[in-house]
């Protein structure tokens, strides 16, 4: 098992400036993700910045990427990625806090256009392959159940920002999209991608999750692994309530994460993600 105590931290920050690394100062966040389109943002405080470096965000220093994790573990990874969107620095006391807005995927939403009529026998998800390769900055990541999806029996056209050609595609076909961390990552309504995080008392699990008419919502210390579309084995008494662990009625033990909230900081107490989470029973998300 992963330990997960003594905070590790890297704070990228990219641009025409080159690359800043931090490691050794604090940096406070605070990160919002979602299984659906709405873009993921966030905000990350560094504080005590050069007066030089400063005045560099935002413009020559324009994309941000945060790396949270334990010491001693393989417990580290991206929490957030994204593009500067403001910047504002005061001071508090003998400090000097940055606080930098980002979001995630600006570019590919901002820009991305599309223009395309796909003949006849064209399959959706050959048309969501299209609109994300016209996005820019944007990865393809993992897709599930779009390959399943009957193909289209007459021409389609799509034209506008891929963006809007997404939500209007994901409504007709009943398939949830995102952008974490500058990939896109889809999934039919019931799927969930593929990785499931353990969690319980003894990995990270705060307390005991409360029980939804959809799931639950659950509290546990940050691990970068916990995000939408995930799968989450959570073992509670509580949940399974004498059951057999495993079975996922009345709230039971697997859940796809809908949406979550990341608050830390490398100098102070908080380092927590609330997420909800929706029913899985029988591989497919019920609620």
């Amino acid at each position: 098992m992963s330990r997960q105590w003594l905070r590790r931290f890297r704070l990228t920050i990219k641009g025409s400036a080159g690359t800043l690394t931090i490691t050794d100062l604090r940096i406070d966040f605070e990160i919002k993700k979602s299984i659906g389109s709405k873009q993921n943002e966030g905000t990350i405080t560094v504080y005590n910045l050069t007066k030089s470096h400063r005045n560099q965000l935002g413009d020559e220093y324009d994309h941000v990427t945060l790396e949270v994790g334990y010491k001693d573990s393989d417990n580290f990874g991206t929490l957030a990625s994204g593009d500067i969107r403001d910047v504002v620095s005061k001071r508090d006391g003998a400090d000097i806090k940055s606080t930098i807005t980002i979001g995630d995927g600006d570019k590919a939403i901002g820009k991305g256009a599309v223009s395309k009529t796909f003949p006849a026998g064209t399959k959706p998800k050959e048309i969501v392959d299209h609109i994300v390769g016209e996005m820019p900055d944007l990865k393809k990541g993992q897709m599930k159940g779009l390959d399943d999806l009957p193909a289209y029996t007459r021409p389609v056209s799509i034209y506008g920002w891929g963006a809007r050609a997404l939500d209007t595609l994901g409504r007709e076909h009943g398939f949830y999209w995102t952008i974490n961390n500058g990939s896109f990552e889809a999934m039919k309504h019931d799927e969930h991608l593929d990785e499931t995080i353990m969690l319980s008392k003894d990995s990270g699990l705060i307390g005991t999750p409360d029980i939804t008419d959809k799931g639950i919502k659950a509290k546990a210390l940050i691990n970068p692994s916990i995000a939408p579309g995930r799968r989450v084995d959570i073992q509670s008494d509580f949940l399974n309530e004498g059951r057999q662990y495993g079975k996922t009625d009345n709230g039971g033990g697997l859940f796809r994460v809908a949406d979550c909230q990341y608050t830390g900081s490398n100098m102070d107490n908080d380092y927590y993600v609330e997420f909800d989470g929706n029913r899985i029973q029988g591989k497919k998300v019920v609620k």
